[in-house]
């Protein structure tokens, strides 16, 4: 077995230490969605935020589960029918309307809190993490209202599941834009959420998660 020269071992452990460095740099991956009561941010509101946090350790990772909601106050014409309708928050709301709380709804019952606390945490959870979602730019518009001037922490450039899934299967399998999320989602094998999940911020959340793992692996 043929001796390794000193220089090929120094070699190999600068790859290694760069690897290790490369490593951990890795920034946390947010999986976001919000469920709004308009479909412009400029008129509604979150009135429930869902995050997945993966963050990287010595090779591998841990997923983290986050779900908050917000009571809304009924302004007149900030509520669109149909906003409301998809996300169904008449049926899921956990808040009365009228009031300034919000609430930890990963548990159930929520866990009641204080508005300014909520939004402490989620500016907390994003800080430095990069987001991923379904038209993120939609969920990150209603985020920086929600959180307020200089709470918007995370990475400036979010990632949308579908252009992900379109680069992995190739633009011309992709077809003709508007592209679909949910003819993406099972072009790279993943069964987009069911009508009992589907427009659920976690629900939704998790469907980001495991798009971006599907398009990670066929680029493996």
């Amino acid at each position: 077995m043929a001796e390794h020269t000193p220089g090929y071992i120094a070699a190999l452990a600068a790859a290694e230490h760069h690897a290790a460095i490369q490593e951990k740099r890795m920034l946390p991956l947010a999986f976001t969605d919000c469920e709004t009561t308009h479909l412009n941010a400029e008129i509604g509101e979150a009135w429930e935020v869902a995050v997945v946090l993966r963050e990287y350790e010595d090779g591998s990772h841990t997923d983290t589960e986050y779900v908050w909601e917000f009571a809304i106050d009924p302004v007149p014409g900030a509520f669109d029918p149909e906003a409301l309708r998809i996300s169904r928050w008449h049926e899921r709301r956990q808040l009365a309307t009228g009031t300034t709380q919000a609430a930890f709804s990963g548990y159930t019952p929520a866990v009641e809190m204080p508005r300014t606390e909520a939004i402490q945490a989620i500016t907390n959870v994003l800080r430095g993490a990069v987001l991923i979602g379904s038209n993120p730019g939609f969920d990150e518009r209603f985020l920086r209202k929600l959180l307020g001037p200089g709470s918007a922490q995370w990475h400036y450039r979010p990632y949308d599941i579908v252009q992900l899934a379109a680069a992995s299967i190739g633009l011309e399998k992709a077809g003709p834009l508007p592209w679909s999320s949910r003819v993406l989602s099972r072009a790279v094998g993943v069964e987009p959420p069911g009508p009992d999940v589907t427009h659920t911020a976690l629900g939704d959340a998790r469907w980001a998660r495991d798009v971006y793992d599907a398009c990670a692996k066929q680029g493996a």
